[in-house]
C-alpha cells in the first residue's frame, strides 16, 4: 500500500484536475489500495470516514433493502470520488458504495479532504460541480427507469460503465446487470441477446465485450448522450477547465 502519491499523475480525473496547491496539500495523505469486486467501501447510513478516488474501476452506489435486495442508483468512475454528497453535508451516507470491478482506488481520509476544502474555495467549487453532476445522473436514471425499455437502458449502462472504467471488455453477470437495471434476470437475458443480435456486444459466461460502439450507442436511449453531454460541459475531466459562473 503506497502513500504520499502524486495527485497529478494518479490516474483519477478529479485529483489530476485539481489546482497544484490542492494536489500538493493532499498528496501526502493519498493511499493507493487494491479493492475486490463487490467489496463494500462505505456502508449505508454510516458517516463517511474515508473517500475513494477510482482509477481503473467503477464504484456502484446502491440502495439496500431489508429483504436483501439492492438497486443501483448511480455510479462513480475515474472522474470522481465516493461518498461526496454525504461528505459535504457531514451526514451519514444514504446509500452503500461497492466496487463494481476489482482494481485499485486511491483512498483519502475524509478529515484531510475536509481540511483542504475549508482552505480552498476552488476545490470546494469543483466538488460542488461534481455533486451537481451526481445529482443530475440520479435524476436522469430515475426518469430513464420510468419511461425507457430495458434493452435501451442496458445499452446505456454498458456505455457508461465503459466510459468510466476505460474498458470495453467487462466481467458482468446477469445478476449484476439485473441490479443495475432493477429488473428480473430473464429481462436482462433478453436484452443482452438482442444487443448481441444487433452486433453491438458479445456476451458469454459473464464476459461482455463491446464489439461495435456505434451500434451500441444507436441501441441506447437518449439518456446516455444527455448525461454525457452535461458531464463534459462541466469540465471535470483532466485537461479541461471548470465551468465558470456567468456574470
Amino acid at each position: 500500500m503506497a502513500s504520499g502519491l502524486s495527485a497529478e499523475h494518479s490516474g483519477n480525473g478529479l485529483l489530476e484536475s485539481m489546482d497544484e496547491a490542492d494536489q500538493i496539500a493532499l498528496g501526502p495523505h493519498l493511499r493507493r489500495i487494491t479493492v475486490e469486486k463487490d467489496q463494500v467501501l462505505i456502508e449505508q447510513d454510516v458517516r463517511v470516514r474515508e473517500v475513494h478516488f477510482p482509477v481503473a474501476t467503477e464504484l456502484s452506489n446502491v440502495m439496500a433493502f431489508s429483504d436483501g435486495r439492492v438497486v443501483e442508483i448511480s455510479t462513480v468512475g475515474s472522474e470522481g470520488v465516493s461518498g461526496l454528497a454525504a461528505f459535504l453535508a457531514e451526514a451519514p451516507c444514504a446509500w452503500r458504495v461497492t466496487v463494481r470491478e476489482g482494481d485499485t482506488v486511491i483512498a483519502l481520509s475524509a478529515s484531510a479532504l475536509r481540511k483542504q476544502v475549508v482552505e480552498s474555495p476552488r476545490l470546494l467549487k469543483r466538488l460542488m460541480l461534481l455533486t451537481h453532476d451526481n445529482q443530475s445522473q440520479g435524476a436522469q436514471n430515475a426518469a430513464c427507469n420510468a419511461i425507457h425499455d430495458s434493452t435501451s437502458r442496458l445499452a446505456r449502462w454498458i456505455l457508461t460503465l465503459c466510459d468510466r472504467t476505460g474498458r470495453e471488455a467487462l466481467d458482468l453477470t446477469q445478476e449484476e446487470m439485473s441490479v443495475m437495471l432493477g429488473v428480473q434476470r430473464t429481462t436482462v437475458s433478453a436484452g443482452a441477446a438482442e444487443l448481441k443480435r444487433q452486433g453491438a456486444i458479445s456476451y458469454a459466461r459473464g464476459a461482455l465485450r463491446v464489439e461495435n460502439r456505434r451500434r451500441l450507442e444507436a441501441a441506447a436511449c437518449e439518456c446516455y448522450m444527455m448525461q454525457r453531454t452535461r458531464t463534459d460541459k462541466l469540465g471535470l475531466a483532466p485537461g479541461q477547465s471548470m465551468l465558470e459562473p456567468e456574470d
